[in-house]
């Protein structure tokens, strides 16, 4: 799944990226189409910049310039996400204990002592004094030491 980038900013026609005038790159619906598919295949993103021409760093900016293209890799991942808990989901109902196990940690928050929801909740607070000038701190450290000789 090799695509090369088109420098030609004209007619992007076909072409998954175009390069402006201004050097940003611009990714079109077949580039959008490459990063939904190779998303989906479980690829990282350098696979994917490199699949449309362009370094890992040109396809962050493009992600965060194009919403579109945000949208193309999440929908990617959001299909090898179900079809990924779907495999598990079939295992699991077959017998499959590890994978039950698994879908209940991951997508339930069970641990071994049972769901992380229903656990007791412990919150401690600790309230410290504010800080002293350095008059006040001084006649601290004194008073202190007087009454250690005392």
């Amino acid at each position: 799944m090799e695509h090369n980038m088109n420098n030609d900013a004209a007619s992007p026609g076909n072409l998954p990226t175009t390069r402006g005038h201004d050097g940003a790159v611009t990714v079109h619906a077949p580039g959008l189409a490459i990063i939904t598919d190779m998303a989906r295949g479980g690829h990282p993103t350098s696979s994917i910049a490199a699949a449309l021409g362009m370094s890992a760093r040109v396809f962050r900016e493009c992600r965060k310039r194009q919403p579109e293209v945000e949208e193309a890799f999440a929908v990617g991942l959001g299909g090898l996400e179900h079809e990924l808990v779907h495999t598990l989901l079939a295992q699991a109902r077959k017998g499959n204990v590890v994978a039950a196990m698994f879908l209940l940690k991951c997508r339930h928050g069970y641990r071994e002592t049972g769901q992380t929801d229903s656990a007791p909740k412990i919150a401690v607070q600790i309230n410290l004094p504010g800080a002293l000038d350095e008059r006040a701190y001084a006649n601290l450290i004194a008073s202190e030491a007087r009454h250690d000789d005392a």
